[in-house]
């Protein structure tokens, strides 16, 4: 019996798991009626549009790390693949004398990888394909060959584990046809692209009956294939539907080891203003969009700037309070005080040989003297340099030049100071969260030194939290506000003087009744 490739739908809730099922689980699981030998299913998918956030970035990254991770042959087209003159020699012997010697001539000369069980299908389905052809069959034909060629021998295709392409951006309708070729020779096929214009491309190829399209968002223009997760925000159900929070904080069942993970990926909460007081609090465990895997703790902090005063000047009192109150023993507290130093022209030309571009050298770094964190763990030394790392990757922080950012954000990571460090060190990435509290009473917008001090602090998995009673621009200078929220809670007060409160040494019971201070500030009280 030959074997034949059968289309099957793809769990969208469930992708990476989808793709990466063994050949054999993906037959028993609908029915176990064929065997390997039989027939081979696969998943011919277009993928279109784009959330708006950078969850799509780390969607794509996330999938193609799942796919690498379980050894399947597989290959990302994200630009067009190249064939090369020595390539196109091998079409050379084909007879060009009619239709029908093209394609026979064309189908002789299909290879996966040396394996003929898989050859003989793909040869069979070219053959089918370019009957169909009204164009030049031989330049068509001789296209889809040689790349199949290039790919199956750059993956190394086997009959053990069904290959995959994951075309990323929208494709040509050349690329279009080879893809329905690929997906008919025995490949999975994923076309992910956030420009809806791709669906029109596949709605007019003849032979992309069977692709399922599902659409994720608006369409958007297509950006580089990552290279690397970001720093996302994560919308709370209170932020998204303005339900009660409380039932989701707690987990019972979620126990860790001490310090069990010595990496940490921090991710922006997104809540609404009152939502803050009560995950405040929390320990990194029980916060929505906590998640754990391998090394790795992803913790979800909070980074907000809280304009105005509810009440006005007349409520001062309260609002001093309630700043106080947000004080822990593992926080810095910072009042805004006229600009700091830049980086000068010698910390410039001492930090060129530890970076190329916006690419540090973090090996390097480690190594030399400017590594003034010998005395910290060498996870928590790696950890600092690659968050610096990340906040010259993401594009958050708004400098005027790229030498000017690579200065800025090196000078900060070289530089933070022994509280910071201390209370780095301290940090269990499941539990307490280390804070921020900033005041800011002057007129004096945020330097490119302090967006950047904050913005790192952020990375590091801090929480933050900037009281501005006068609304005036601070942090927004140089940071992307789609770094951080912005809640407006009332009138503007000028000229307050922020009180000296000290940090607690110890854990404290915070003040706050029912409802917590934060209630009294709601907005629009």
């Amino acid at each position: 019996m030959a074997r034949i490739v059968e289309t099957i739908s793809a769990d969208m809730n469930h992708l990476s798991e989808s793709l990466t099922e063994e050949h054999s689980v993906r037959l028993y699981s609908r029915g176990g009626h064929f065997s390997k030998r039989e027939m081979i299913p696969v998943y011919f998918l277009l993928i279109t549009g784009c959330p708006g956030d950078d969850s799509y970035n780390n969607f794509l990254y996330g999938l193609k790390n799942d796919i690498i991770n379980s050894g399947k042959p597989f290959a990302l087209l994200d630009e067009p693949v190249s064939v090369s003159s020595g390539d196109k020699m091998l079409l050379s012997s084909v007879d060009t004398s009619s239709p029908a010697s093209i394609i026979s001539g064309l189908c002789g000369l299909v290879s996966v990888n040396g394996n003929k069980e898989l050859s003989l299908i793909a040869q069979n389905a070219l053959g089918e394909m370019l009957t169909g052809v009204q164009s030049d069959v031989f330049a068509v034909g001789g296209e889809m060959v040689l790349k199949l060629r290039f790919i199956s021998s750059a993956i190394g295709v086997n009959d053990d584990k069904i290959p995959l392409i994951l075309y990323y951006g929208v494709p040509s309708a050349e690329d279009a046809l080879f893809l329905c070729f690929a997906q008919r020779s025995g490949f999975d096929v994923i076309c992910i692209s956030p420009d809806d214009r791709a669906k029109d491309i596949f709605e007019h190829c003849p032979y992309a009956s069977k692709m399922q399209m599902e659409s994720v968002g608006m369409s958007a223009p297509v950006r580089p294939f990552p290279k690397a997760p970001v720093k996302a925000k994560i919308s709370t159900v209170a932020y998204n539907a303005e339900r009660e929070l409380d039932t989701m904080l707690y987990n019972g069942d979620t126990m860790f080891r001490d310090r069990q993970f010595s990496k940490l990926s921090s991710v922006v909460l997104q809540t609404t203003y009152e939502e803050i007081d009560l995950l405040w609090d929390q320990e990194a465990k029980f916060r929505p969009g906590f998640a754990v895997d391998s090394e790795y703790a992803t913790v979800p902090v909070i980074f907000a700037k809280i304009n105005g005063i509810a009440g006005g000047a007349a409520r001062e009192r309260q609002y001093w309070e309630m700043v106080e109150d947000m004080i822990t023993y593992r926080s810095m507290y910072i009042i805004k005080a006229p600009a700091y130093r830049a980086p000068g022209i010698t910390a410039s030309r001492m930090y060129a040989q530890f970076h190329k571009g916006r690419k540090l050298d973090i090996e390097g770094l480690l190594r030399s003297k400017l590594n003034k964190y010998g005395f910290l763990s060498d996870s928590l030394q790696r950890m600092i340099f690659e968050k610096a790392q990340a906040v010259l990757d993401d594009g958050l922080l708004i400098m005027d030049s790229e030498q000017e950012l690579v200065d800025y954000v090196m000078h900060v990571a070289l530089g933070l100071n022994e509280r910071i460090t201390r209370l780095l060190q301290q940090y269990d990435f499941t539990k307490e969260i280390p804070k921020a509290v900033i005041v800011d009473t002057i007129e004096d917008p945020f330097t490119k030194l302090e967006c950047t001090q904050v913005l790192m602090l952020s990375y590091l998995g801090f929480d933050v939290l900037i009281f501005s009673p006068s609304g005036y621009r601070n942090i927004e200078t140089h940071v992307s506000e789609r770094a951080f929220q912005i809640h407006n809670i009332g009138d503007y007060a000028y000229g307050l003087r922020a009180p000296h409160f000290k940090v607690p040494t110890a854990p404290r019971a915070r003040k706050k009744a029912s409802g917590g201070l934060f209630g009294l500030f709601k907005k629009g009280r």
